[in-house]
């Protein structure tokens, strides 16, 4: 049952939105309410039967001040959604409530003097074609990029294609401004700049609904995609590495797998030998000669090469890189899971061997190499993370695995919690918690999921 009356807030709200835009449907909700949680047997048992009590579909900035003045005043829920390609039900309500899908607020405003301001709803995809055309490009996407919300991106993820050179989102000055609405009985649009706009990202909407951002952009670049592989990890690692490690190739992506993934990618098959190891790399085109000697110098096999049109055309690489890897992999073998590592600044390829060599047949490895954080100027080195495909036994057993990469040195991005600070590492929690008391007073935004915070008005999940 609802914690709130229902009926009341359909009827005042049917003052505000048509009928079209309030939905009630039941397979619809179910759809609203999900994003990719499956890929985590833990959040697949713990989400599933979770879902709101009605979703609104919002398209401007006035109405959505008006909506939530609503759903302030009778106490609702409130749950954000994008384009609903998170991974561990960011967006899945734990209190029932509403889904506010911001979609419809998709609009580019500039793309200007190498930044972007733009509203939550637009797709990231549209950015890199508008961007594109006045010579910019994304410091970094997801490998969802075709289906993701920008809004949806800075709320729930943290990185992808593009953090070789940029970092993450929160790293190296790639950020401008975020501005939000507040909930409140009258809704204040405040804008946050610079450092302090990182508090409200990746917070899963838990202390501010994002209206609109502005993120520096990267120089449009002509990349090829390259494939290589070699039957020895370690040999192939170095290699990699050395790809990775040299600031003076201009690229966008370098990732490595272990053969067992690649077998799952069925499109691309046909480029791998049976038994290697594979890395792809996006190379700007300048350097791929330079990349294809020094792959040759060490032996390494030469496997396939791509031109990466525009307007972007399949074939993507990127389409099986980050958590696109996980998603073929699932396909092949439903009893797999994954995590999110990361191996340190120094000494990375020790710790994916030591974890190998501990769990050799429940962890392969899939390795993203990204430059390192910087919260602020320019990045300073290029560091190894990864997320490895697990074999899913029991979560005692994915506790213990876990518990030996935090033994070990290794950094673990919990992908199987839906909890902000069991998910990840928040130096600033206590300024976040601290936006959240300005601007979601009475604990509305995704209540459950900063569970830290000292005011949550629902008692239990429903």
């Amino acid at each position: 049952m609802p914690v709130f009356d229902l009926s009341s807030v359909l009827e005042v709200l049917g003052t505000v939105l048509p009928e079209e835009r309030i939905i009630l449907r039941e397979g619809s909700l179910e759809k609203l309410s999900k994003d990719f949680y499956w890929y985590s047997p833990v959040l697949k048992r713990q989400l599933e039967d979770k879902k709101a009590d009605f979703g609104l579909m919002i398209e401007t900035r006035e109405e959505l001040q008006k909506v939530i003045s609503i759903l302030f005043e009778y106490q609702v829920p409130i749950q954000i959604r994008g384009g609903g390609t998170g991974n561990y039900g960011q967006l899945i309500p734990l209190y029932g409530g509403v889904i506010l899908d911001l979609s419809g607020m998709d609009a580019i405003h500039s793309v200007e003097e190498g930044v972007l301001r733009a509203e939550p709803g637009v797709r990231i995809a549209t950015i890199e074609l508008e961007a594109g055309k006045a010579g910019y490009e994304m410091r970094c996407i997801p490998s969802t990029w075709v289906k993701s919300s920008f809004g949806g991106f800075l709320a729930g993820g943290s990185g992808g294609i593009g953090s070789i050179t940029y970092g993450g989102i929160a790293s190296n000055d790639n950020m401008v401004s975020a501005t939000i609405c507040t909930v409140e009985a009258e809704p204040k649009i405040v804008k946050i700049e610079g450092p302090d706009c990182l508090r409200v990202l990746h917070t899963y909407g838990t202390n501010g609904i994002l209206v609109e951002a502005e993120m520096k952009l990267g120089v449009k670049r002509k990349y090829e995609q390259l494939i290589f592989s070699h039957a020895d990890w370690s040999t192939l690692f170095d290699w990699t590495n050395s790809i990775a490690q040299d600031r003076s190739i201009l690229k966008r992506l370098v990732t490595q797998f272990d053969g067992d993934i690649v077998d799952a990618f069925k499109p691309l098959r046909r480029y791998f030998t049976e038994g290697e190891h594979v890395t792809f790399l996006l190379i700007d085109e300048a350097f791929v000669e330079g990349v294809l000697a020094s792959a040759e110098e060490a032996g390494i096999r030469f496997c396939h090469q791509m031109p990466l049109n525009f307007p972007p055309k399949p074939p993507y690489l990127t389409d099986y890189t980050w958590n696109h890897t996980t998603l073929w992999a699932l396909k092949k073998d439903p009893n797999i899971t994954y995590l999110q590592l990361g191996f340190g600044p120094t000494g990375f390829k020790e710790r994916a061997q030591l974890l190998k060599d501990a769990f050799p047949d429940e962890i392969f490895h899939h390795l993203e190499f990204t430059a390192n954080h910087e919260p602020e100027g320019e990045a300073t080195g290029i560091s190894c993370g990864g997320l490895p495909i697990v074999k899913f036994t029991t979560e005692e057993r994915l506790n213990e695995i876990i518990s030996f990469c935090w033994d070990n040195g290794i950094f673990v991005a919990n992908p199987h919690t839906c909890i902000l600070e069991e998910g990840g590492r928040h130096d600033d929690l206590d300024e976040k918690r601290r936006l959240k008391s300005l601007y979601d007073p009475k604990g509305l935004l995704n209540p459950g999921k900063m569970k830290t915070y000292e005011s949550n008005p629902f008692t239990a999940p429903v």
